[in-house]
């Protein structure tokens, strides 16, 4: 049958009656059955019997249970080696899922342990199969057992390693690169009519003048001003400057408020798919460099240690390295904590703003969200009037009134951002009610059910995982449609149209990921891809990280409390670029500014730039 079936699989009834006959006995879904065959096709069965935890890399959300239970009915043992080894990868991934480096090895052997009802030893011999077939690395961090995916670990050293060399440079020939910048300084605050503060002086100074730099500071702090005067300074000395940050929406926003073009590192490293591997791949690395003098990425906090070490990777020697970005926004989604780790390893030229400048220090956003962050309640009566607070008690009043805010205002740029996925106040719920009142049904506007999902035309959905291989048609300064690939976790569009008959969907995202600035995407997704489309009337605050909204709308009532952070409220006000509707009852909001509890991740990286360090400029001498 398999000859006979050419182009997508969207039902079941194209799939061939032997596999799903099996694939349903062995308890896969039939969503999942037609997913599998369509990327599968005749290997379907062949995979399952030899490996059900394979499933596992194909569908990461489907979860260990289910495939253990798959595995049971095709005859896998408790004590398979198969299944222990699939165990240890899967706690490994949980933890990278939660933005973890490593995982402490005797943890990782208890809870493995624990999750099969095996015996220690019997993970312990698993995990030293792995180290010795390179999937695992096992090593100290700390002075406690470490484990990690060997390209994690390498990821890690990599840029360890990369770092310590661009800082280097900083008594070696990065001093002699500008004439005078001074000058330059004085002349660009001449031509801008401004005046720098000292703080503001020394930072950029230290940054033409240094091999690697990390700026952070809140909002208001004049990180713009000083990435622009440095910018100016570079290029007037004749030296080629990029700008980049990890995603579209902050390459766009740092264009528009600094001139200069910004792009993406994914852009900037020049991003392929391979479609031998279905891998995504950077056509620039150390064997074919970056050929500028300085590399400058903004909003560092989004940059895991996968795409740092990537970007390092291309950095050629010589090359100034400018780190800016905000260490007490929300971490990366992806593992590590690097700007974090940067800053705490002492290691480079850092430089921390605390100053609010000018009319900065008059709105009641920014004067609010450095309140939160240093511990104080915020003031909800402020002058400036751009931050409201609604005081409601009940969740569904609070539901209510988000979602009559949003439909007063849908002129606007309104984003809803929750710390939560469930609940009344949680993104699918909210989903579902924004969808109600802002796209309702219409007979004029064709629809689709996914799962518990409604996709309608009109609706404002995000991509919510990287999916480096899914093709779009891109509109170029000539209004031709140009052929790319690859749309990323947290990128938002709008559905222009559905195909009930296909199950297939039209998207069009406004803002172009890759940074080039040559106008929308349009992407079909067909059946096989919907699970990578969710609706964007509300999102979490985490996936609103990096972005920033005309206004922003939360939800303030109880959370869980590893959802009730100082560090979350912080990074979904300081999203509203006009304004912030905070809407509920102000003890939680208190509460949230008192936790200051943070997900413990666990890394490696400022022990081993420490590490770097002393090696390459022993202390002392």
């Amino acid at each position: 049958m398999d000859t006979l079936i050419q182009g997508q699989i969207t039902k079941i009834s194209q799939v061939a009656p032997d596999v799903t006959w099996f694939l349903r006995d062995a308890g896969l879904s039939d969503y999942y059955i037609i997913k599998l065959y369509d990327e599968m096709r005749g290997r379907a069965l062949d995979l399952v019997r030899e490996d059900p935890y394979s499933l596992l890399d194909i569908f990461p959300r489907l979860g260990f249970r289910k495939a253990d239970e798959i595995a049971a009915r095709t005859g896998v043992g408790r004590s398979d080696p198969r299944r222990v080894k699939a165990a240890l990868r899967y706690r490994m991934s949980y933890s990278l899922s939660e933005g973890s480096s490593y995982v402490r090895r005797q943890d990782l052997i208890q809870d493995v342990s624990d999750m099969l009802d095996v015996p220690r030893a019997q993970a312990e011999e698993a995990l030293s199969e792995m180290v010795l077939e390179g999937t695992m690395y096992a090593t100290s961090v700390a002075d406690e057992e470490a484990v990690y995916f060997y390209s994690l670990f390498r990821a890690e050293s990599r840029t360890a390693s990369r770092l310590v060399s661009l800082s280097a440079q900083d008594a070696q020939e990065m001093k002699n690169v500008v004439d005078d910048p001074e000058s330059y300084l004085r002349r660009f605050e001449d031509e801008k009519s401004i005046d720098l503060s000292g703080t503001q002086r020394q930072a950029v100074l230290s940054a033409v003048t240094s091999g690697a730099t990390v700026i952070t500071g809140g909002p208001g702090t004049g990180k713009t001003t000083i990435l622009n005067a440095i910018i100016y300074i570079l290029e007037q000395s004749g030296q080629k400057v990029a700008v980049s940050a990890p995603t579209g929406r902050a390459a766009k926003r740092i264009t528009e408020t600094g001139g200069h073009f910004a792009q993406t590192v994914h852009r900037l490293l020049e991003y392929y798919y391979d479609e031998l591997t279905g891998n995504m791949f950077f056509a620039k690395n150390a064997d074919s460099p970056l050929k500028y003098d300085c590399v400058i990425v903004d909003e560092a906090s989004m940059l895991d240690i996968f795409l740092m070490s990537a970007l390092l990777d291309a950095i050629k020697d010589g090359t100034r390295l400018i780190i800016v970005g905000d260490k007490d926004q929300l971490p990366s989604v992806g593992a590590g904590k690097v700007l974090e780790d940067l800053i705490d390893s002492g290691c480079f030229n850092t430089v921390i703003l605390k100053d609010i400048y000018r009319q900065e220090a008059e709105s009641g956003i920014v004067m609010n969200a450095h309140r939160i962050n240093v511990g104080d309640y915020p003031l909800i009566d402020d002058a400036a009037g751009n931050f409201r607070f609604m005081s409601l008690e009940r969740q569904k009043d609070i539901q209510d009134a988000i979602v009559s805010y949003a439909l007063d205002h849908k002129d606007g740029e309104v984003q809803v951002l929750t710390p939560s996925r469930k609940g009344l106040l949680g993104t699918a719920d909210l989903n579902v009610r924004l969808q109600d009142e802002l796209n309702p049904k219409d007979p004029e506007k064709e629809e689709m059910t996914f799962g518990k999902r409604i996709f309608r035309e009109g609706d404002k959905v995000m991509q919510i995982k990287n999916d480096y291989g899914l093709a779009y048609k891109r509109e170029s300064t000539d209004h031709a449609l140009e052929d790319g690939r690859g749309i990323f976790n947290g990128e938002i569009g709008t559905i222009i149209g559905v195909d009930p008959a296909e199950r297939s969907l039209a998207v069009v995202f406004d803002d172009d990921s890759t940074g080039i600035g040559c106008g929308r995407r349009y992407v079909k997704y067909e059946y096989t891809e919907l699970d990578e489309l969710e609706l964007a009337y509300a999102i979490t605050i985490h996936k609103g990280q990096g972005s920033e909204y005309e206004t922003v709308v939360i939800p303030v009532s109880w959370f869980p409390p590893l959802l009730s952070t100082r560090s979350l409220i912080y990074t979904g006000i300081t999203r509203g670029a006009k304004n912030v509707v905070l809407v509920g009852e102000q003890k939680y909001l208190n509460q949230m500014v008192d936790n200051d509890r943070r997900a413990a991740r666990l890394s490696g990286l400022t022990d081993r730039i420490i590490q770097a360090y002393d090696l390459k400029m022993p202390r002392g001498l």
